[in-house]
C-alpha cells in the first residue's frame, strides 16, 4: 500500500523569524502568506493577531489523512490496471503454450511430409533386374518413363498433409485467446472511461440503426431489411426475435420513451409502427408512404404525438402519432431544402426545429397554430454545414462536419432564433481523404454532460466542461466510416456495430 511521505523533515521546518525551534502551531488563515504560517514557542510569546490557530501535529495529521485518501484512490486506479495487465500476462502465457503446441504439431506434419516424399522416391528407386531386362530386350527404343503414377502419388500426399496443416493454421487464427488479449489491451487503452464489455456477437447484414426502450431492457437493431429485437440486461445481449416487413435496408429506428412501441423506416421510403404483443410478437401497422426517396432521419417530440421525418427527396414530413392505435396520420410537408436531409433536431422547448443537408442549415419555428414555418436559411458559412446536429439546450447545438477538409466538432449558439454563431470549436484527428457518413447519431447524456461523437474513422467520448469547452476523454479508432452506434438511455452502455468486422462492440462507461 502506498504511504504518504513528507518531503521535509519536521526539524527542517522553521518559523518566519528563524528561531530554530520546533514548530508548535499553524496560522489557519487564507490571508496569511505561506512563509508566515508556522509558529514556534518563541513566536507564540509575542503573538497578538486574531488569526485562527491549530496545533502543528493536528495540521500534519489532517494533511496526512488527505494525502492518504488521495493515495488510496491512486492505488485503486493502479490496482485496476495491474489486474488487467496480470490478466493479459496469463492470456499471453496460455497463448504461448498453445502456440508452442500448435507449432510443434505443424513441424511434425511438415517433417512427416518430407519423409513421405522421400519414401515415394525410395519406392521408385527399386527395380527387378529380370523385369527390366525383359523390357530392355522387347522394347529397346522405349526409354520414356511414365511419371503419371508418381505425380498422382505426390498430389494425394500434398493434398492430405496441406489439408491437415491448413486446419491447424485456421484453428490458430480463430483462437479465443487472441480476442481475449485484444480485449484486455483495448480496456487498458480506454481506461478509465470505457471498458469493452463484450465483442462476441456477430451480425453479417448491415446495421445502420439502433434504439433502446425507456428501461434499456430491450434493444432493436437494423439487420439489412429486417429488425432484430434483443433482450438487454447489464450489458448482455440475447436475441429474442426477428421482424421482417421492409423491402429495403433500414436506416432509422425510434423507440417510444413511454411504451414498448417503435417506428422503423429506410430505403423503401416507408414508415411503419410496431406495438409489442408479448415477448416475441410485435404487431406492425400498415406502411405509411409520403417520401419518394430513402428516409434518413426520424425524431419524436416529448409528448410523442408528433413525428418528423427527413428524406433524400429533399423534403421534411410532419406526422401525427398514435402509438395506442399503432397509427400515423400525415399532416404536411416542409419543402425548402434542395438536397437530401441529413439530420433533424428539436431544442428543449420544442419551438425550434433545425434541419441540415449537404449545403445548408434551415431553422423552422412554430406559428401560433403550432405549425412549423420556415424561419431562416443558412448557406453563407459553409464551414457550419454538417451531417449531424443535436441540441444540448434551448439555444446551443452540436454540429458534426461532413466534408473532407473540416475535421472538428462545434457548438453553435442560436442568436435571435435566426442565426448561428460558433462559440466552441474542438479539432479532431486529421483526415482529409474521406467524407463522413451521417447515420451514427450524436449521443448526449445530460446528467453526466457527456457525448458520444462519431467522425469519419473515429468514435469519441467527449465531456462538456463547466466553462463550456470540450474535452476528449478517449477515442476509438476503426478501419471504416461505416460505424453505427447508440448510447443507452441511462448512459451506462455504448453499442457499436462496424461493417469491416461485422460484429457488435459493447462498452461499459466508467466515468470517474
Amino acid at each position: 500500500m502506498l504511504q504518504p511521505k513528507m518531503i521535509e523533515l519536521e526539524n527542517q521546518l522553521n518559523c518566519s523569524q528563524n528561531h530554530n525551534q520546533p514548530i508548535l502551531m499553524v496560522k489557519f488563515d487564507k490571508k496569511i502568506k505561506m512563509g508566515e504560517r508556522l509558529l514556534c514557542a518563541h513566536c507564540l510569546e509575542n503573538f497578538e493577531q486574531e488569526s485562527k490557530l491549530i496545533g502543528f501535529k493536528k495540521a500534519l495529521k489532517m494533511i496526512e489523512e488527505k494525502q492518504q485518501s488521495k493515495l488510496d484512490n491512486i492505488q485503486e486506479l493502479i490496482k485496476a490496471n495491474q489486474e488487467m495487465v496480470e490478466s493479459l500476462i496469463n492470456q499471453i502465457q496460455k497463448l504461448k503454450s498453445d502456440l508452442n503446441q500448435y507449432l510443434d504439431e505443424l513441424l511434425s506434419y511438415s517433417i512427416d511430409w518430407i519423409k513421405n516424399l522421400n519414401n515415394i522416391g525410395l519406392a521408385s528407386s527399386s527395380y527387378s533386374f529380370l523385369d527390366e531386362l525383359e523390357l530392355l530386350i522387347n522394347n529397346p527404343k522405349d526409354n520414356l518413363i511414365n511419371l503419371e503414377s508418381i505425380i498422382q502419388q505426390l498430389k494425394l500426399l500434398n493434398n492430405s498433409l496441406s489439408a491437415k496443416i491448413n486446419i491447424k493454421i485456421s484453428n490458430l487464427k480463430n483462437q479465443d485467446l487472441y480476442s481475449q488479449c485484444e480485449k484486455i489491451l483495448s480496456n487498458l487503452n480506454f481506461f478509465p472511461h470505457l471498458k469493452l464489455f463484450d465483442d462476441s456477437i456477430k451480425q453479417e447484414d448491415q446495421c445502420y440503426a439502433f434504439s433502446f426502450n425507456v428501461s434499456d431492457s430491450l434493444m432493436i437493431s437494423a439487420s439489412g431489411c429486417q429488425i432484430k429485437v434483443w433482450d438487454f440486461v447489464r450489458g448482455i445481449l440475447n436475441e429474442i426475435t426477428t421482424l421482417s416487413l421492409h423491402t429495403g435496408p433500414i436506416t432509422c429506428l425510434q423507440f417510444s420513451k413511454k411504451n414498448n412501441c417503435f417506428l422503423s423506416t429506410g430505403f423503401d421510403k416507408q414508415i411503419c409502427c410496431w406495438n409489442q404483443i408479448n415477448d416475441k410478437e410485435w404487431k406492425n401497422s400498415q406502411f405509411y408512404k409520403q417520401h419518394t426517396d430513402c428516409i434518413d432521419c426520424l425524431i419524436l417530440n416529448k409528448s410523442e404525438d408528433q413525428l418528423i421525418s427527413g428524406g433524400r427527396d429533399h423534403s421534411i414530413k410532419v406526422w401525427k402519432v398514435d402509438f395506442l392505435q399503432n397509427q400515423l396520420y400525415y399532416l404536411y410537408s416542409l419543402d425548402k431544402h434542395t438536397n437530401g436531409i441529413y439530420s433533424l433536431c428539436l431544442n428543449q422547448s420544442e419551438n425550434t426545429l433545425v434541419s441540415t443537408d449537404c449545403f445548408q442549415i434551415i431553422i423552422w419555428k412554430k406559428d401560433n397554430k403550432q405549425k412549423w414555418q420556415f424561419e431562416n436559411q443558412i448557406t453563407q458559412n459553409l464551414q457550419f454545414i454538417g451531417s449531424r446536429l443535436y441540441f444540448i439546450n434551448n439555444q446551443q447545438l452540436i454540429l458534426a462536419t461532413r466534408n473532407e477538409v473540416k475535421n472538428y466538432i462545434s457548438i453553435l449558439q442560436l442568436e435571435n432564433g435566426q442565426q448561428f454563431n460558433e462559440i466552441v470549436d474542438l479539432k479532431l484527428i486529421e483526415n482529409n481523404q474521406i467524407r463522413d457518413v451521417n447515420l451514427f447519431p450524436i449521443c448526449y447524456n445530460k446528467e453526466q454532460n457527456l457525448m458520444i461523437f462519431k467522425h469519419k474513422l473515429n468514435v469519441y467520448l467527449i465531456k462538456i466542461l463547466k466553462d463550456g469547452n470540450l474535452e476528449v476523454l478517449t477515442e476509438m479508432n476503426y478501419s471504416t466510416t461505416f460505424i453505427f452506434g447508440k448510447l443507452t438511455n441511462d448512459g451506462k452502455y455504448l453499442i457499436i456495430w462496424e461493417e469491416a468486422r461485422k460484429k457488435f462492440d459493447i462498452y461499459e462507461l466508467q466515468i470517474i
